[in-house]
């Protein structure tokens, strides 16, 4: 597991709370990065734990090269109707308005290194507008091991051009040499200057662990706590006990990372809650 307090300078300043949203506000989930660093694999997490707590929630499949997302949920997902920059802005200015009105939470997705986002914040202040419309934001920034990663992620950073209070930068241990352990993988990633800087304005940390059964589940279009119940009346075939057991380790890894990393987003499964 990779040590998010390790490279910090001023670790108190990464082990206090993020700062608490309005009471009761709706959040948008804005999940961006590379591809293949986890964004659709990390956002449909989410999904299940926000509808697990009973909570309202949108999707908008914003990735113009892979719609992961719409082939799970399907009932719950909204798309550009084209590639198009024009299409795909005028579609997050519409679900976004619709979220303001509705108030449900939002997820984005955002395919692999797409510029949208910044060309978006580029033309608004993003946080003061969420802030306005009682939207709290959570920008995912997910990182693989190479230094390259972190272009993104400083892309939006500089000027402060988006750079949300709840702001997660996730590391992949997916992506990485698998000559290396995580923790030498990522060494370089965590004492960079760029990822310090964000820390040390209080932005979260956590890595991910590597999901082995990852490609069962996706082709049989099971959710994670569906495959992990292995319900009888599913119609598609489940997961068998061994890849079972590995999920199940997975999930806790997982809540306990996000609990560890102090990240209060309420729908984070309570300690215990994963059996």
């Amino acid at each position: 597991m990779v040590n998010p307090r390790a490279a910090s300078e001023k670790p108190e300043t990464i082990t206090k709370s993020l700062a608490p949203g309005i009471s009761g506000s709706p959040y948008c989930l804005i999940f961006a990065g590379r591809g293949g660093t986890g964004k659709s694999t990390h956002a449909r997490l989410h999904t299940e734990w926000i509808q697990r707590a009973a909570m309202l929630i949108k999707i908008g499949d914003v990735d113009r090269t892979n719609a992961t997302l719409t082939a799970f949920y399907s009932d719950l997902v909204e798309s550009p109707p084209t590639a198009d920059d024009k299409d795909v802005m005028n579609f997050l200015e519409k679900i976004i308005e619709s979220q303001i009105e509705e108030k449900y939470n939002l997820i984005l997705d955002f395919g692999g290194g797409d510029l949208i986002l910044k060309n978006l914040a580029l033309r608004i202040n993003l946080v003061e507008f969420f802030d306005r419309h009682g939207i709290e934001p959570v920008l995912f920034h997910h990182l693989g091991a190479d230094m390259d990663y972190l272009s993104y992620l400083t892309s939006l950073e500089e000027n402060n051009l988006f750079t949300p209070r709840r702001t997660i930068v996730v590391l992949n241990e997916f992506i990485k040499p698998s000559t290396q352990s995580v923790e030498t993988a990522f060494d370089m990633i965590i004492g960079s200057r760029q990822l310090r800087a964000v820390l040390e304005r209080g932005a979260r940390m956590i890595s991910l662990p590597e999901l082995f059964p990852a490609p069962h589940i996706d082709r049989k279009r099971l959710s994670f706590y569906e495959a992990l119940e292995n319900l009888p009346s599913m119609e598609r075939s489940p997961l068998g006990p061994f890849k079972r057991q590995i999920l199940k380790e997975w999930l806790r890894t997982v809540e306990e990372r996000f609990r560890d990393a102090e990240i209060d987003l309420p729908w984070i499964p309570a300690k215990g809650v994963t059996k």
